[in-house]
């Protein structure tokens, strides 16, 4: 192949050079010296190219800010996007742009608008965009998507227009940027609380043709990561990617409870998920909510979920059991990392009897110690044998654990949740919890003093069984197994 492309002429080479850009690029400019040399004159653009738009983001830069008097200065760079709109009119009169695109953050879509001064704003879309109107509409013109989800183009793109020359975030315009990206890998969209009925129709039918043609050239297609909202109508579409391995979501999923909450009937879904990490921060998911985003999920190894009560207002108490019953019974057999946690001291776990040894194939775990509490609380209190039985530490830790990790602020009555989970530790472990090689809890500096002699018990009883022990003055997350370097680390509040 090499060979035979070595005979073409130089004119027809320099003709085809442009046409390898931006995934065939690199490999031919180091395949011989003679193809790096006719590749020379593209490196600079190619290299602008994926500066900018490799990992996009609006108002992404090479320029020093510092030089900058105003934020429409941003408006001047022909390769700086600052809007859903900017980014397709620069698509539009170089189509090349969207195949460069392999991770996008859209969240700040028309983010400096509101800080341009209405005086020149007129100009300044009249300097910028002057030449590409045409394109564009064309572009809206020929789009196959808007076609397969029954949109009228020329409304559509009105709709669009008008929002452009308000100054206005788009919907319309941040919905139809998603079909113009083959080569897409990472999305965080920036548009969760869209409610217009054609973007949303369009994102639809987006995700569907994706589905259809794993592998083809459609936009969405390669997609393998989501992190955004969980509050969009089209979530278990994304969760129905042909190539989708991670989710990071945020917001509440559940029963309404009052105007602004949503129920979670668009979560059912009747395709299997290839999905394989899964997490939620400073979510609240209710059990009926957990069960629809998990049942089809049979290849998910890594769930960490971070309660918020901020997310539901504030006015539900936390079904931690049931949370973690649902979730055992959806996915308990091929689970291998589990973190269910919350760090808000106000926030109430109701009571109940935890029982996780469902998971048959749980590497790592992580909990809050009010679990031992909920069991606690359930018991009757004339059932003494329910909270002195051996077999509490068995039936919150699943015998195939290695690592657990064990949240708490400290405070009464979690002294108590430790004597009792952890109550003769070294001789109960090997019949209990053979696998368990490591121990992580949180003991703050201002833990109460009977708290911190049970975790110094603790530490002697886990020496004498051969289990490391780490107490840490924050929460030391354990479970964001796969969802990549950018994880927080909250603490209590």
């Amino acid at each position: 192949m090499v060979m035979a492309l070595m005979q073409l002429p130089t004119e027809l080479l320099q003709q085809i050079i442009p046409h390898t850009l931006p995934e065939g690029f690199e490999s031919l400019a180091l395949t011989c010296k003679f193809l790096y040399t006719l590749c020379i004159p593209f490196l600079e653009y190619h290299n602008n190219l994926r500066f900018h738009f490799q990992k996009f983001e609006y108002n992404k830069t090479n320029k020093d800010f510092r030089e900058f008097r105003y934020h429409h200065d941003l408006l001047r760079f022909p390769d700086t996007a600052t809007s859903a709109y900017s980014l397709i009119s620069r698509i539009a009169i170089e189509p090349v742009v969207c195949r460069y695109i392999l991770e996008a953050d859209f969240s700040l879509d028309s983010h400096i608008y509101d800080r341009i001064p209405p005086t020149i704003r007129e100009n300044a879309v009249f300097e910028t965009w002057r030449d590409r109107g045409e394109a564009v509409r064309q572009l809206f013109a020929n789009s196959l998507c808007l076609k397969e989800a029954g949109l009228d183009w020329k409304e559509y793109y009105r709709t669009m227009m008008e929002d452009v020359h308000s100054w206005r975030r788009s919907e319309h315009a941040a919905a139809f940027v998603l079909t113009l990206l083959p080569n897409l890998e990472v999305l965080t969209p920036g548009f969760s609380r869209f409610r217009s009925p054609a973007p949303q129709k369009l994102i639809t039918a987006i995700l569907q043709t994706a589905r259809r043609n794993p592998r083809g050239n459609a936009s969405l297609a390669q997609v393998t990561a989501y992190s955004g909202s969980c509050d969009i109508p089209w979530v278990s579409s994304l969760l129905a990617l042909p190539r989708i391995k991670r989710f990071w979501g945020h917001g509440y999923i559940g029963k309404a409870v009052d105007d602004n909450c949503n129920e979670c009937r668009y979560l059912e879904t009747n395709l299997e998920s290839t999905l394989k990490v899964a997490g939620f921060d400073d979510t609240s998911v209710d059990t009926a909510a957990i069960t629809g985003f998990l049942k089809h999920t049979p290849c998910l190894k890594s769930l960490t979920y971070w309660h918020s009560t901020k997310a539901n207002g504030g006015h539900q108490d936390w079904d931690l059991c049931g949370f973690i019953a649902a979730v055992q019974h959806e996915v308990g057999s091929h689970l291998e990392h589990f973190c269910a946690i919350t760090l808000e001291l106000r926030c109430l776990i109701t009571s109940g009897k935890p029982y996780l040894r469902g998971f048959e194939r749980l590497q790592s775990l992580e909990l809050p110690l009010d679990i031992v509490l909920c069991n606690r609380r359930a018991s009757d209190p004339a059932d003494h044998g329910s909270l002195d039985s051996d077999s509490l530490l068995g039936h919150i830790v699943p015998a195939s654990v290695s690592v657990l990790s064990l949240l708490s602020p400290g405070k009464s009555p979690h002294d108590k949740a430790l004597e009792l989970l952890f109550r003769d530790f070294a001789s109960q472990k090997q019949f209990q919890t053979p696998n368990l090689k490591e121990i992580s809890l949180t003991c703050p500096d201002d833990a109460d003093v009977l708290y911190k002699a049970q975790c110094a018990n603790l530490a002697a009883e886990a020496k004498r069984a051969g289990v490391d022990l780490t107490l840490s003055e924050d929460p030391c997350l354990i479970s964001t197994v796969g969802l990549g370097e950018d994880i927080c680390f909250p603490t209590y509040s």
